[in-house]
């Protein structure tokens, strides 16, 4: 069954979405200075549920629907919580530069995942578009530096785990009745699967943020997850996982553009060369998945 609606809607939605991922990373080590990863991913995941909850119980939600939505949205928060645990673990040895470029591997990850777990079509011209990615990757990571490696093979795993919740929204977002009520009770999953980390790790102090501790982990819980997560649902119900990494892209040009201001981050030639290696490659795989969504009925 095929999606014949074509609207820029969705795709406006995601970039402006890509934004606040963009500056996510920012956000991650601003926060990343007090507190432990799992701390972070609670924190932003508790307070986007919080202030969602308000929001529903000032709309009167039906129970009904916020359980319907609650059932589905289990295994996204799931996915997620495993996603930003395995990213901002990487952001203590890396860069937010290269955590973002390195992430956006995804977009190259989701037709394999289609290709040999939902016998999805995918073009033979795809192979060279992952030679061409882990070619750049090669290039972004210093192998000379254990810590940096440590970091950047953390933010790859991460960008499988993004790939599999893609392509869970893309999977189940035809039987969501509601995206905001879904994104809401996704980052009640999400948080909670975060809590469970507690007793292991450290720098949980709350109140020990900085200034910038604040704006980013505030970032974090309202852009990037209330309001980004919810775009992302919303716009998945319209567009194919596809298309909907080729947009997501855009958060790497973003948080390099607030890394270079912000952070004062540098990449030297053969990193930049890397870094354009995986933008073209993950855009020359994405343009051939198509635009519209393909549902397929779990």
């Amino acid at each position: 069954m095929t999606q014949n609606k074509s609207s820029t809607r969705p795709v406006l939605e995601l970039a402006f979405a890509s934004v606040f991922w963009g500056f996510g990373f920012i956000g991650t080590i601003w926060a990343l200075r007090a507190l432990s990863p799992p701390a972070i991913i609670a924190y932003r995941f508790v307070i986007a549920f919080a202030v969602g909850s308000v929001m529903l119980l000032a709309l009167r939600t039906p129970l009904s629907l916020i359980l319907h939505e609650a059932k589905l949205a289990f295994g996204a928060g799931f996915l997620l919580c495993l996603t930003l645990v395995l990213q901002t673990s990487g952001l203590l040895f890396t860069t937010a530069t290269k955590s973002a470029f390195i992430t956006t591997t995804y977009v190259i990850i989701v037709p394999l995942l289609s290709h040999f777990f939902l016998k999805a079509r995918i073009e033979k011209l795809h192979w060279l578009w992952v030679f061409l990615a882990l070619v750049g990757t090669l290039l972004i990571i210093n192998l000379k530096d254990t810590n940096l490696v440590w970091g950047d093979t953390f933010t790859l795993l991460n960008a499988w785990a993004a790939a599999l919740h893609i392509l869970y929204v893309d999977r189940i977002s035809s039987r969501s009745k509601n995206p905001f009520i879904f994104n809401v009770t996704q980052s009640f999953w999400a948080g909670l699967f975060a809590l469970a980390f507690f007793p292991f790790t450290e720098k949980w102090q709350f109140f020990s943020l900085d200034f910038n501790g604040w704006i980013g982990l505030l970032s974090l819980a309202f852009g990037s997850t209330l309001l980004g997560f919810y775009l992302q649902i919303r716009a998945q119900k319209q567009i194919s996982a596809s298309l909907a990494s080729l947009l997501f892209l855009l958060e790497s040009p973003m948080s390099f553009f607030f890394a270079y201001f912000l952070l004062h981050e540098r990449l030297n030639f053969l990193q930049f060369f890397g870094a354009l290696l995986i933008i073209f490659a993950c855009v020359g795989a994405s343009l051939k998945q198509g635009a519209h969504k393909v549902l397929v009925e779990p």
